[in-house]
């Protein structure tokens, strides 16, 4: 390689390395301000617009500033906001939250990142019946957990949601649950099952977004972790487990388990399963697998409606054969 030559790769070289530097720079730079505004908007949800370093509305600002940039931001709670800085004279350089959506309980199911088939799951629609067995003891912990969640988050605990069956209305009875709650509540629900999470862990170690949403699944309010268990034993699995499970158990984050391996069974690290145990009541369901009932009940109200128009006479397939 000549002089030139090498010179060149050099000046490529460096480039390279100087903007992987500043996209790093800007990333942690985007990320430290997103934390720090959270906690401050938390405190500040009755006012309309909110200063984050000074503690004032921004009508309280001199008339005289300029808006250096504007940028569409997600914070940790859920809610989109415009995240503006301003050169405002008499106090530099200051950041707000503007335009923060109103949140609904439609609104908070949609970025949950629940299953598509379990946004409109609640416990009117949850049939009880379809286990043909007594399950009072269930229901009266499902209703106290929507009825007294506040109570649930002040001590911290959550449910884990047992049954060896497959299709025994697990994951159906967790979000019906968090869809209650989000119905009355103002809080962040977030929904991923074991396997997916561990993947976006190892995705995190590259992508920035991916750490973002990571950080959200680790400090929402309510977590329903789904399918624990069924992931390999490793030891970087264990790990990650036990930091997550670890910052919800020290900080008293509510967390709904499902898993079809009894909780003393779980083959984890014994801090995960000590701080498992601690955090979540038992909630055992029957041994029986209630997802083709539902699906076969669903089937025949869905052609009963689009065949409402059939013609006079004719026969819906299901016309006096509508066993269970």
């Amino acid at each position: 390689m000549n002089g030139e030559n090498r010179r060149t790769a050099v000046h490529f070289l460096t480039a390279a390395i100087l903007t992987i530097w500043m996209r790093t720079i800007q990333n942690r730079s985007r990320q430290n301000r997103r934390k720090e505004i959270d906690p401050y908007i938390r405190m500040m949800k009755n006012i309309k617009d909110y200063g984050k370093n000074l503690g004032i509305s921004k009508k309280g600002l001199p008339a005289e500033r300029i808006e250096l940039s504007r940028e569409r931001i997600e914070l940790q709670d859920g809610k989109m906001c415009d995240l503006v800085t301003y050169n405002a004279q008499d106090y530099g350089y200051v950041e707000y939250a503007e335009n923060i959506e109103i949140s609904n309980g439609k609104f908070r199911r949609s970025r949950s990142l629940m299953p598509f088939n379990y946004l409109d799951a609640n416990m009117q629609k949850f049939n009880w019946d379809l286990y043909d067995q007594n399950v009072q003891m269930q229901q009266r912990v499902a209703k106290s957990f929507i009825s007294q969640f506040n109570e649930y988050q002040k001590a911290g605990k959550g449910l884990y949601i047992f049954s060896r069956t497959k299709g025994s209305g697990k994951t159906l009875l967790a979000c019906s649950l968090a869809n209650g709650i989000m119905e009355h509540q103002d809080i962040c629900v977030k929904f991923v099952s074991v396997p997916e999470l561990l993947e976006m862990t190892k995705k995190s170690y590259k992508d920035f977004i991916e750490k973002e949403d990571l950080e959200r699944i680790r400090t929402a309010e309510l977590l329903i972790l789904d399918d624990i268990g069924a992931e390999t034993k490793k030891e970087w699995i264990d790990t990650e487990l036990f930091r997550l499970i670890d910052y919800r158990y020290s900080n008293k984050r509510v967390t709904i388990f499902t898993s079809n391996i009894p909780m003393d069974s779980l083959k984890l690290n014994e801090r995960i399963v000590d701080r498992i145990f601690s955090m979540c009541i038992k909630l055992d369901l029957p041994e029986k697998s209630i997802r083709t009932m539902q699906a076969r009940d669903e089937n025949i109200e869905f052609l009963k409606e689009v065949m409402k128009n059939a013609p006079d006479g004719a026969a819906t397939p299901f016309q006096g054969n509508e066993t269970r």
